[in-house]
């Protein structure tokens, strides 16, 4: 795996969050993340992992901090959330697919409607990506007709289709059965072989042993620790981390 690059695609800096009932999700959440890099984000249930990700493409709002984007300062400006979300791809827990579109429809709405490419151009892209994530044959099926797996395989190449500069990973394999989770962690190994930039939440550790550049430890809200897998997970310097990991290995 080659290592990421000095340019910065994501910069988080003190991101706080609360809910309408008062909860605060964040309390100065920071991160930063270069081009190329794979960052996996482990955590306790409740520790803003996913609430954290989520709001780098404002699919969560934020109250206090900053975070930029591929240089484009994450704001109110529905400018620059539209401009953030067209480089931003997001693979989530539950797949997320139209289930009265086929396979081949759910990957080419979104580059026809958004960014106007051909359609003929776009299926032919397509279909080359449902052939990297292993699914080639599926592609005239509708999701209900398909395993977890393949329809969470069907959801990264949707993301993919929009040849996004970064991509985010919401726990990706939490909803699939046991047997399936190997060929989901499998496609998303290959992308990162190809150095697309890419944020994980996930308790997979060893995919994160073999794959992430670094691990990040998030708990009430705030990054606790980060450091290379090697580290984290053999010589953590924090008690939380040592206690997190107590639990899962």
């Amino acid at each position: 795996m080659s290592q990421p690059s000095a340019e910065t695609m994501i910069e988080a800096r003190a991101v706080e969050k609360w809910y309408p009932n008062g909860f605060q999700a964040l309390r100065g959440a920071d991160l930063t993340v270069r081009r190329g890099e794979v960052v996996v984000i482990m955590g306790p249930s409740g520790s803003g992992k996913s609430t954290f990700i989520r709001t780098f493409n404002a699919l969560e709002d934020f109250q206090k901090g900053s975070i930029t984007v591929d240089g484009i300062a994450l704001s109110n400006d529905l400018r620059n959330i539209d401009a953030i979300r067209r480089e931003v791809g997001m693979v989530f827990q539950q797949f997320n697919l139209f289930p009265h579109l086929s396979v081949l429809e759910n990957l080419t709405l979104a580059p026809v409607l958004v960014r106007r490419r051909p359609k003929a151009d776009v299926e032919r892209q397509a279909r080359a990506l449902l052939e990297r994530v292993g699914i080639a044959e599926q592609a005239d099926k509708f999701p209900g007709q398909l395993s977890g797996g393949q329809q969470q395989r069907v959801a990264i190449a949707r993301a993919l289709c929009m040849e996004p500069r970064i991509l985010l990973f919401d726990e990706p394999t939490s909803a699939l059965d046991p047997e399936m989770v190997r060929e989901v962690l499998e496609v998303m190994q290959a992308l990162a072989n190809d150095d697309i930039t890419m944020v994980v939440v996930t308790h997979e550790v060893k995919f994160a042993r073999q794959v992430a550049h670094r691990v990040v430890l998030m708990s009430e809200g705030v990054v606790v620790e980060e450091a290379e897998p090697e580290v984290f997970f053999t010589n953590p310097s924090h008690q939380r981390t040592r206690k997190f990991l107590d639990q899962i290995l």
